[in-house]
């Protein structure tokens, strides 16, 4: 494979060291330490960009070169490089493409922090990885790659519960007058602001279930249990959990795209500069509205989806409003009240510390907020629906 004609000229060979490395080959993790052995090492200047690229493929050639009559290994020196281009990104995009070409283990060592975040945001590893390689693994491997990040999240979501509650009795905390302010706009923006698509929802969802149950019922002549039907599975059940999936799916996805983009502007990093602790400023007021709101939508969803119930029972079943509304009362219990309340609230808390952890650990520049906001609302319905199912078991098994 011949080197582009724009890296011509040369200069720069250096011998190997012992030192921490990423590496980048054909079927393994990108980030690898390496205790390497004399080898050929091409060394990169404090500048790496456009301006001296061309003068280092001559060199990066004769490297290779070296490499392949030996043990097959070599290195380029990147702690001196302080600034990076695409034009040196390309330069080693075409270094590893060429050693693997020749079947040379080509290896990055000294990499500073910037550039590997820069690597990072490249994501040159995809680059370089063929696709049906970086698929491998057996069952268990894959279930593992599911189910670490899950517990990992999960592990950090408590570790910023933990937080958030610390900043609440520390008195030294900053920010917490403007907190307060926060926290009524936050509450504003989960729970107002999301009353029409719930209410739209809650009242669709009590049609479509009063109609599936009748069909059900009727074959039975059972038709006055489809109240007891609508009101018990809404209030239990339905109610809570959908308003949680609406909430994490509106809110859950905002949470964590709006901290990952001050992440990513540096405003999280302007705030403890300023001596605010981000937690307390941030995530306190979103994970209180949160906790607030859900619970009294979950209130708005069933209300509407009985009403819904009703009028399908009235209008179509025939039953009598007064009929119905007895059934309805009659099969409701204060528990089953109750527990809607605690579940909603569970769920607001969890959505709220889901969005903010994926949130402030955005990295990666646009693509990362991106992947936040998505895994927000993937995570967030996931520990719904698992909690949810921890609840069922608590109040109904043990009941």
């Amino acid at each position: 494979m011949p080197w582009p004609a724009r890296f011509q000229k040369g200069k720069v060979l250096g011998r190997c060291r012992e030192e921490r490395s990423i590496r980048f080959p054909r079927s393994e993790s990108v980030f690898l330490p390496q205790s390497a052995a004399s080898c050929p090492t091409l060394v990169l200047p404090s500048h790496f960009d456009r301006g001296v690229v061309e003068e280092y493929a001559p060199q990066i050639e004769e490297v290779l070169r070296e490499a392949s009559k030996g043990e097959g290994k070599a290195l380029v020196e990147l702690s001196a490089v302080e600034s990076f281009d695409s034009a040196g990104m390309a330069f080693l995009i075409e270094a590893l493409e060429q050693a693997r070409a020749q079947e040379v283990d080509l290896r990055f060592v000294g990499v500073r922090p910037a550039v590997s975040d820069f690597f990072s945001l490249v994501g040159i590893e995809r680059l370089l990885v063929p696709e049906q390689q970086a698929k491998g693994g057996n069952f268990v491997e894959k279930v593992g790659d599911l189910a670490l990040p899950m517990m990992e999240r999960l592990g950090a979501g408590k570790d910023l519960l933990v937080e958030a509650a610390h900043s609440l009795m520390d008195p030294s905390s900053g920010g917490k007058r403007a907190g307060r302010g926060r926290f009524f706009l936050e509450l504003e923006h989960a729970g107002i602001g999301a009353i029409g698509i719930v209410s739209l929802i809650g009242f669709l969802l009590g049609l479509i279930l009063a109609m599936q149950a009748w069909v059900q019922l009727k074959v039975f002549g059972a038709d006055k249990y489809v109240a007891d039907m609508v009101a018990v599975s809404i209030t239990r059940e339905i109610g809570p959990l959908m308003t949680a999936i609406l909430v994490a799916a509106r809110s859950g996805s905002s949470i964590a795209a709006q901290l990952g983009t001050m992440v990513i502007n540096e405003e999280v990093d302007a705030l403890r500069q300023m001596g605010i602790n981000p937690v307390r400023y941030l995530v306190v007021p979103k994970v209180g509205a949160l906790a607030l709101a859900t619970p009294c939508l979950a209130v708005l969803f069933s209300t509407i989806a009985i009403f819904g119930g009703l009028l399908f029972g009235v209008f179509v079943v025939d039953l009598g409003w007064q009929v119905y509304i007895e059934a309805t009362s009659e099969a409701l219990q204060a528990g089953d009240i109750l527990g809607s309340l605690i579940k909603s609230t569970v769920f607001g808390t969890l959505v709220a510390t889901v969005g903010c952890s994926l949130g402030l650990n955005v990295k990666g520049g646009p693509v990362g907020v991106g992947k936040a906001t998505t895994g927000a609302v993937v995570a967030s319905i996931f520990m719904i629906i698992v909690f949810d199912a921890v609840f069922v078991l608590l109040l109904r098994v043990g009941a």
